[in-house]
């Protein structure tokens, strides 16, 4: 085996743990129906269209526009 094989072997092994450790974070139990944010319903409409939401509306828009800004910064 060459180097370039090796690299490609150890390329595989590091995207499938990747993607199991990916797989493991993804969200099984449904929703309790009320915001991790700020403890209120999250809205009827928003459980039908996602079963798992975590966050009301408010609060997911507020969430994602602080991890947009953090991506438009970058790291630390």
């Amino acid at each position: 085996m060459d180097d370039i094989d090796l690299a490609a072997e150890r390329i595989d092994m590091l995207n499938a743990a990747a993607i199991q450790a990916v797989l493991g974070k993804v969200e099984t139990v449904p929703s309790s129906g009320i915001c991790r944010a700020c403890n209120e319903p999250i809205e009827p409409d928003r459980l039908k269209a996602n079963p798992y939401a975590k966050h009301c509306h408010d609060c997911a828009d507020e969430l994602e526009a602080l991890a947009k800004m953090a991506r438009r910064r970058g790291p630390g």
